[in-house]
């Protein structure tokens, strides 16, 4: 533990400012999406809308690059925020969207800032900010084993199943986003910068691929669970094993809370979205029917 530091406190605010851009872009695209739904031609004011989400989320890879690179803060305090940003774009979506915020929800709100506080709670000295070196091998191995073992579980289950397809596919893109993470991390380091830089829009363009793959495959309330909880565990065991960030129990706990809170919301919304759906095909059946009626009474 340690005293207030700064640097650390602006770089924990940028950083949860970059993942509330990367929600609420989200959240646009979606509010643009439904209305494509309607409107399918190109030039449907909806389609300005989806851009202006995109840039957004394009926007929220620079700004989080600030913390990581010039305020030097720890990936384990950054890439937890990011509990912060989903819980942005459920108030986006009971504001703009007027979906309806269960209890649930607010249970994985409050378990969302507890884990951000306890997090935060340990603010770690300038001295261990500074990174100086970074192992190699255990980054090679890492990506290596992410690469290889999401690599056969693909293959294995693609024919098999769209959900788990998209399961994996969305672990397999929150792992890059990790990655991401860790390269934007090690630009902080002298003589890394330009190779890193070019490996964080690698990893970048992976991310976003695999994201929108697995999308195709499941619906975004299996994936984005898997994306963000797989990003925040890998991003913290990176940091710990690659570049030797210090990390106390107190954090890992923090971390933990904000996972069960992630799943909790995830887990309300595709219960609700599954009776938003059954209504829908009891509405269309009874149309049906009424139908069949009155084509009847007329012979």
């Amino acid at each position: 533990m340690s005293q207030f530091n700064s640097a650390l406190f602006f770089g924990v605010i940028i950083g949860i400012v970059a993942y509330i851009m990367l929600y609420i872009g989200k959240g646009i695209q979606k509010y643009a999406i439904e209305g494509l739904k309607i409107d399918k031609t190109i030039r449907s004011k909806h389609s300005g809308v989806w851009i202006f989400g995109t840039v957004l989320t394009v926007l929220f890879v620079f700004v989080q690059w600030i913390p990581l690179s010039l305020l030097h803060t720890p990936m384990n305090l950054i890439a937890p925020l990011e509990g912060i940003g989903l819980i942005t774009l459920l108030i986006f979506s009971s504001i703009v969207l007027k979906e309806k915020i269960s209890k649930i929800e607010v249970v994985a709100i409050v378990l969302i800032i507890v884990g951000t506080v306890l997090i935060n709670i340990a603010l770690i000295t300038p001295e261990e900010l500074q990174r100086e070196a970074v192992s190699f091998s255990i980054f090679g191995i890492f990506l290596g084993i992410i690469i290889g073992v999401f690599g056969l579980v693909y293959l294995l289950v693609f024919k098999k199943s769209n959900i788990l397809t998209g399961i994996v596919l969305g672990l397999a893109a929150g792992c890059f986003m990790a990655f991401q993470t860790l390269a934007k991390r090690i630009t902080d380091i002298d003589g890394l910068v330009a190779i890193f830089i070019f490996v964080t829009f690698l990893f970048a363009i992976l991310t976003l691929v695999l994201t929108q793959f697995a999308l195709s495959k499941a619906r975004a309330n299996i994936v984005i669970p898997c994306f963000t909880s797989a990003s925040i565990i890998l991003t913290t065991i990176l940091g710990v094993f690659v570049i030797e960030e210090a990390i106390f129990p107190v954090q890992i706990a923090g971390i933990v809370t904000i996972v069960i809170g992630i799943i909790l919301m995830n887990i309300q919304i595709t219960t609700s979205d599954e009776e938003s759906t059954e209504g829908s095909v009891a509405e269309e059946e009874s149309v049906k029917d009424l139908d069949t009626e009155d084509s009847t009474l007329k012979a």
